[in-house]
C-alpha cells in the first residue's frame, strides 16, 4: 500500500439530501450545504453534480420531474454537469460572503450586488411568469436552460430577500462548529442557533464542561 493510500482521509457520505432546512429563506438554505467554514471540521455536502441535484430535489427548489429531467439529459454530459456544478458553488459562496456580511451587520459592496444582480437577470431571461394560485409567479423550466432551472429561484430568493425583508434578522449560528446563516422570526430577534437540539444543546454541554474544568481548578 503507497503512503498516498495510507494517508487518503475518507469523508463521510454527503447529507445533501437530508439536511436540516432551518434558513427561513431558500438563498440561506443552499449556503448551509457547508458548514464550518475554514475550519478542521469544515463539512462540504455539495461534492459533485449528483449530491448537488440531491440538495435541489430534498429543497423543492424544483419538481421531482424536473430534476429527474435534468439527471437524465446531463448523465451522459459529465462536462457539462460539472460545470453545472461549479457554477453552483460559485453562485453559493457569493450568496453567503453576502449572508456574513449582513450577519455581522456590515455592507454589503457594489460587487457583489452587482454580481448576484447580474447572475438572476442571465436567469431570467429562461424564465416565465405563470399564474399559480392567484398570483403570478417565475417559473424556470429546465428544458430552456438547466443551469437557471437550479440557480433562478435560488438567485431570486436572495434578491427578494435583501429588497423586502429587515435585514438585521439575517443571523450566523453561534456554534462553533456550525457557522449556518438563518433568518430570525423570533419577537425579540434574539435566536442564536441554527437549531436548539443541535448547536444550542453542544453548546450548553460545552459551557457545563468548562465550568467542571474551572471549579476543580479552583
Amino acid at each position: 500500500m503507497s503512503a498516498h493510500s495510507r494517508t487518503r482521509t475518507v469523508l463521510p457520505p454527503s447529507r445533501a439530501g437530508s439536511l436540516d432546512l432551518v434558513g427561513g429563506e431558500l438563498a440561506w438554505d443552499f449556503t448551509n450545504t457547508s458548514s464550518a467554514r475554514g475550519l478542521p471540521a469544515h463539512q462540504e455536502h455539495l461534492r459533485d453534480f449528483d449530491t448537488l441535484m440531491q440538495w435541489v430535489e430534498h429543497a423543492r427548489v424544483m419538481p421531482p420531474s424536473d430534476c429527474a429531467y435534468i439527471r437524465s439529459t446531463l448523465s451522459g454530459h459529465p462536462r457539462r454537469a460539472h460545470r453545472a456544478f461549479e457554477r453552483a458553488i460559485e453562485m453559493r459562496e457569493l450568496i453567503w460572503t453576502i449572508g456574513t456580511a449582513l450577519a455581522e451587520q456590515r455592507p454589503v459592496s457594489a460587487r457583489l450586488l452587482d454580481l448576484l444582480s447580474a447572475a438572476h437577470a442571465a436567469n431570467l431571461r429562461h424564465a416565465e411568469m405563470r399564474m399559480r394560485l392567484g398570483s403570478y409567479i417565475w417559473v424556470f423550466d429546465p428544458r430552456r436552460d438547466i443551469e437557471a432551472a437550479i440557480l433562478g429561484p435560488i438567485t431570486l430568493s436572495a434578491l427578494t430577500l435583501l429588497m423586502e425583508k429587515d435585514l438585521l434578522r439575517t443571523r450566523r449560528c453561534a456554534g462553533q462548529e456550525c457557522g449556518w446563516l438563518f433568518f430570525d422570526t423570533t419577537k425579540n430577534n434574539g435566536r442564536r442557533w441554527c437549531e436548539m437540539r443541535v448547536c444550542g444543546n453542544r453548546a450548553k454541554v460545552r459551557a457545563a464542561r468548562d465550568r467542571q474544568r474551572r471549579a476543580r481548578k479552583g
